[in-house]
C-alpha cells in the first residue's frame, strides 16, 4: 500500500494553512506527514520555532522543502519516497503557494485549491484584452501553450529547448476550426483565468475563503462564474459540488458543512488506514528550522 497525497494549493495568504489545520482537526484518524512547498527564488520563509514543541501537532512528521523550479520533479518525488520509506501506508499533505511548476510535479492522489474571496473580478480572471492576448501568445508559441495549458516551462528558462519557431499565421477559418474543437475550447476557457488560478482547474475541490478578502457582491458574480467555467471544463459527466465558498473555521456559517462533507468523502481511503504503529510519540518532528504546523500562509 502506498502512500496517498492531497496537494492544497493557492494564492499567498489565501488560508491554506487555516483550511489544513482544521483537516488535521477534523477529518483526519491517522496523522498524516506534511510537507511545505517554497521555492528557493521566493520570499516565503519558514516561521521561527517555536519556543517548546507542540504536545500534540497532529502530524507524524513536518518538514519545510525549498526548491528550485527548475528541479522540482526530482525533488518532490524524492522527499515523498524518503516519507514511504518510513511509512509505507501513510498519507501526506502537501502545501504550496500557486507555482506553475508544481501542478505536474508529482500525480497527486487529491488535489484542493484555496483561494482567497476576490476583490474584484480581475483578480481570478482576465480581462477580454488580455485573455485575446495571452490566446494569440499561446498558438503562437508552444512554450506559451505548455505552460497555460500544463505548467510546465517558463520562455525565460527554456529559450535553447523551446525557443520561438517561425510559423505562418493561422488563417480564420483555421482559427475558428481550432476553438470549435474539444481542445481550442478547453484552451479558450482556460485561457480566461489569471495565472494563479489555473490551478482549480484540475483540483477535485476548490475552496472561496470567504474569511479572507472581499465583498459578498463579488464573490457571488466570481462563484457564478466560476461555476459556469469549470461546468463547461469538467464536461456533463463530471463529479458535481467542486466549488465551494465559505468560512472554513466559523462553525455558523452555513456553506461550511457542505464543504467538509465532501472532505471527508475525498480523505476517506486516508480515515480508514491503519494509524502509526502502537504507543507512537504524539508528534514526531525532523530536526531543523521547522517544528511545527506553520501560521496561515
Amino acid at each position: 500500500m502506498g502512500l496517498r497525497t492531497t496537494f492544497v494549493s493557492g494564492p499567498r495568504r489565501s488560508g491554506k494553512s487555516t483550511i489544513i489545520q482544521t483537516m488535521l482537526n477534523e477529518l483526519y484518524k491517522a496523522p498524516p506527514h506534511y510537507l511545505r512547498l517554497a521555492a528557493i527564488r521566493g520570499d516565503k520563509k519558514p516561521p521561527p520555532p517555536p519556543a517548546r514543541p507542540p504536545a500534540d501537532c497532529r502530524v507524524r512528521s513536518a518538514r519545510w522543502l525549498n526548491y528550485d523550479q527548475n528541479l522540482i520533479f526530482e525533488v518532490l518525488p524524492e522527499a515523498l519516497d524518503r516519507i514511504h520509506r518510513q511509512d509505507r501506508s501513510g498519507s501526506v499533505l502537501i502545501e504550496a503557494d500557486a507555482d506553475p511548476n508544481l501542478r505536474n510535479a508529482y500525480p497527486y492522489d487529491r488535489r484542493v485549491f484555496v483561494m482567497p474571496a476576490p476583490q474584484s473580478l480581475e483578480e481570478v480572471f482576465r480581462t477580454m484584452r488580455q485573455a485575446a492576448l495571452a490566446l494569440r501568445d499561446v498558438l503562437d508559441d508552444t512554450a506559451a501553450f505548455a505552460r497555460e495549458i500544463y505548467g510546465m516551462m517558463d520562455d525565460d528558462e527554456c529559450e535553447d529547448a523551446c525557443g520561438h519557431e517561425a510559423r505562418p499565421a493561422l488563417t480564420l477559418s483555421q482559427l475558428r476550426g481550432f476553438l470549435n474543437s474539444p481542445l481550442g475550447d478547453e484552451l479558450a476557457t482556460r485561457i480566461q483565468f489569471q495565472p494563479d488560478y489555473h490551478g482549480l482547474v484540475e483540483s477535485d475541490i476548490v475552496l472561496v475563503n470567504t474569511g479572507v478578502g472581499g465583498t459578498t457582491e463579488v464573490v457571488d458574480e466570481c462563484s457564478r462564474r466560476l461555476e459556469r467555467l469549470l461546468a463547461r471544463l469538467r464536461g456533463p459527466s463530471a463529479r458535481k459540488n467542486v466549488l465551494f465558498c465559505c468560512d472554513p473555521v466559523d462553525p455558523q456559517d452555513p456553506q461550511r458543512a457542505r464543504l467538509f462533507s465532501p472532505l471527508q468523502e475525498l480523505l476517506a481511503d486516508d480515515r480508514r488506514w491503519p494509524a502509526a504503529p502502537a504507543d507512537p510519540p504524539p508528534c514526531r518532528l525532523p530536526a531543523g528550522p521547522f517544528r511545527g504546523i506553520p501560521v496561515p500562509g
